[in-house]
């Protein structure tokens, strides 16, 4: 596990969180309002966000790793784990510290902050939700998804010469 790919995975995973974050609010603040909806507006905006987290950490996160059939296959069914079971029990488990919230809620009032408390309370959620996510999805990504490097026949361009990656590893 490289520092490097850590920080590429938090960076193109704040991108991601931010798409899906979007399509939360809209969903948590319009069409699944009522108590106890959250969890499906999460689950549909974790449906959006496996499409673009796998787009971006296959491209860029884990470049030189195996990205075929089986990597495909796995980060799908690990994300469809994830985004119908995991993120919505997590975001149900994060409705309970509504102290928090309130907190949260009453220190946007007292900086006259116009937030209103259920915009507050969906935020902290997906916030605490997220967090969690996020770090089990870089170790589940990292060993058993794009676990494996690219075999050296593969790295090597059509002219014989090295990937750009490995040119910097042996430098």
């Amino acid at each position: 596990m490289s520092k490097k790919r850590a920080e590429k995975y938090f960076f193109l995973g704040l991108l991601n969180t931010a798409i899906g974050y979007g399509v939360y609010e809209v969903l948590a603040l319009t069409v699944f309002s009522g108590e106890g909806q959250l969890p499906i507006a999460s689950l549909i905006s974790g449906v959006v966000s496996i499409f673009t987290g796998y787009y971006l950490h296959s491209h860029y996160t884990w470049r030189g790793r195996q990205v075929g059939k089986r990597q495909v296959v796995r980060f799908f069914i690990w994300n469809i784990i994830s985004a119908t079971a995991i993120k919505p029990s997590l975001t149900w488990v994060f409705e309970f510290p509504k102290f928090l919230y309130q907190l949260a809620f009453d220190i946007c009032q007292a900086i006259h902050i116009p937030f209103s408390y259920e915009f507050v309370a969906s935020t902290g959620n997906f916030v605490l939700v997220t967090a969690v996510i996020m770090v089990i999805n870089f170790l589940i990504y990292d060993r058993f998804v794009f676990g494996k490097k690219k075999e050296k026949a593969e790295e090597e361009d059509k002219d014989g010469a090295r990937s750009e990656d490995q040119r910097k590893t042996k430098e």
